[in-house]
């Protein structure tokens, strides 16, 4: 349902908000693991390193979606909070038209230039790459359908409605589990079955998300002739999507970047970098709801012009981020072996997974501290130094891996030594900003009439 974060007390709606948020990273994770676990255990330690070098490049074309929904939602919840629901009614379906259009655009690119862009650029071994073009492609297939799912999802959190997230996302995460077995086990279809599985479960949540939406909330329902695509309001949505999905994109452009490093060590690096990421995206699901979770506050309380309650809320929600991740902290340390190990990687990639997850794990208290304080510069609508801030602290580990692989040879290491480096770089910037209070003057309402649409 729908959640007003402009009353009560602040952390309780934070809260409230933040943990359906959590619980759905965290399924959507579990089902991403079980790809890796079941290729890892079931095919082969090589089949585990197809998958897990094309992460980077998937998650290069949904940040486009990711990153314009989470601009769009920015403008969503900013028009929820000022009660402005006929602006907020064409800022969706204006969103939802050119996210879709910019969806079916990137399959078409991915499946025309799979093999180039994972030989050429990422410099895939041999000795992998049919499996992972084969994947890649199929995955791409699904595109279209994450687009839908995040201008949906958007739109609901925008409005409170991050339980309604958490169920779609349960129904994928079940369907895309049972489905992985069902294509890999039984039917013996090799990383492709993983790929179809996760395709046929992002086309049943964005199609569920679409049907709870149009059901649920009259001004997200629309008759004929009145879902239409607002020029002024693209402008808008424009103004604050493309820098988010600018710096999502360079953040996925970094990695890719950094897994054309991995790729040169050979698959047992390959291996070793993609099980020890696949565990620490999980100590990151806390950090990124609060994330989440604190950017729909802010949006709401900035457009009702309550700038008390951010502060507030931005207090409260720093110190349960960085108590969570120290508790997730030790549990990384202690038994980091067991961990790595669930992917079924062995040997040398083992021992390079474990070395990886304890050298990175005291530095996640600098993540879970950078998180909920961009979100307040990221809700306000600061989305123009948010980015900046971003792309520091990715240019610094990009430069700091080359460095530490090129030049001194540190091998392996070079992947994990970069990363606290880009951490603080975040964490310095994000925290002056902050203080110094000019994302206040970032918000898209200011007062006075809504800017002007074909449907006002």
């Amino acid at each position: 349902m729908a959640r007003d974060l402009t009353k009560g007390k602040p952390l309780k709606g934070i809260l409230l908000f933040s943990l359906p948020i959590m619980a759905g990273l965290l399924l959507q994770q579990l089902y991403s693991s079980v790809d890796k676990i079941v290729v890892g255990n079931s095919i082969s330690q090589d089949a585990l390193s197809a998958v897990g070098t094309c992460m980077p490049l998937t998650f290069f074309f949904v940040a486009f979606a990711m990153g314009l929904s989470n601009g769009a939602g920015v403008v969503f919840s900013q028009y929820y909070g000022a009660k402005r629901m006929e602006s907020l009614r064409t800022a969706f379906s204006t969103a939802a038209i050119l996210l879709v259009c910019i969806g079916a655009a990137l399959t078409g690119v991915a499946l025309v230039l799979a093999r180039t862009m994972l030989g050429g650029v990422l410099k895939v071994p041999d000795k992998i790459i049919d499996d992972a073009v084969g994947y890649f492609s199929i995955y791409c297939i699904g595109l279209v359908f994450q687009f839908v799912y995040n201008a949906v999802s958007a739109a609901l959190r925008a409005v409170g409605d991050s339980l309604a997230t958490l169920i779609f996302l349960l129904i994928s995460s079940v369907l895309n589990i049972i489905l992985d077995l069902l294509f890999v086990l039984q039917f013996r279809w090799g990383v492709e079955g993983t790929a179809i599985a996760t395709v046929i479960s992002q086309a049943v949540s964005a199609i569920v998300s679409v049907i709870y939406m149009q059901k649920k909330y009259d001004y997200y329902r629309f008759r004929k002739g009145e879902f239409a695509f607002n020029g002024q309001m693209c402008k808008l949505t424009l103004k604050f999507g493309v820098p988010t999905m600018i710096q999502m994109c360079i953040v996925s452009g970094g990695q890719v970047v950094i897994q054309r490093v991995a790729n040169d060590m050979g698959p047992a690096a390959i291996a070793a970098a993609t099980a020890a990421s696949g565990i620490e995206n999980y100590i990151f699901i806390p950090s990124q709801s609060f994330n989440n979770g604190m950017s729909m506050y802010t949006g709401q309380n900035v457009g009702a012009g309550n700038i008390s309650r951010v502060y507030e809320g931005h207090r409260k929600t720093l110190m349960i981020s960085v108590g969570i991740c120290v508790v997730l902290m030790v549990v990384s340390l202690v038994f980091a072996k067991a961990l790595i190990g669930l992917f079924g990687v062995e040997g040398e990639a083992l021992s390079l997974g474990i070395k990886h997850l304890r050298f990175i794990a005291p530095f996640y208290i600098c993540f879970a501290a950078y998180m909920p304080t961009v979100a307040v510069l990221t809700g306000s609508g600061d989305v123009y130094f948010s980015t900046c801030v971003t792309l520091s602290g990715l240019g610094m580990r990009v430069l700091a891996t080359y460095v530490f692989y090129y030049l001194f040879r540190f091998e392996f290491a070079s992947l994990y030594y970069a990363v606290p480096l880009g951490w603080l770089l975040l964490l310095v910037m994000a925290v002056i900003r902050f203080k110094s209070g000019k994302w206040q003057t970032k918000r898209v309402v200011k007062g006075g009439p809504a800017p002007q649409t074909s449907e006002e």
